[in-house]
């Protein structure tokens, strides 16, 4: 399995959220599972932010040449 998009986290987050609900499994495993979806969002996150600035910068110096 692996995750490239905040979509792939929510695939995940329903697979854990499904088993702990039908199976009674991956409770002891929810809030690791949890804690390394939140860093890799708040990764991808901060990666799409770097690339919002990097663009503003680049239109405010077209603004100003």
């Amino acid at each position: 399995m692996t995750i490239k998009s905040p979509e792939d986290v929510k695939r995940v987050a329903r697979w854990v959220i499904s088993d702990i609900f039908q199976e009674d499994s991956q409770i002891e495993n929810a809030a690791k599972v949890n804690q390394l979806l939140q860093t890799w969002l708040k990764g991808w996150e901060l990666e799409k932010l770097e690339s919002i600035e990097k663009r503003l910068r680049a239109l405010e110096e077209e603004r100003r040449g």
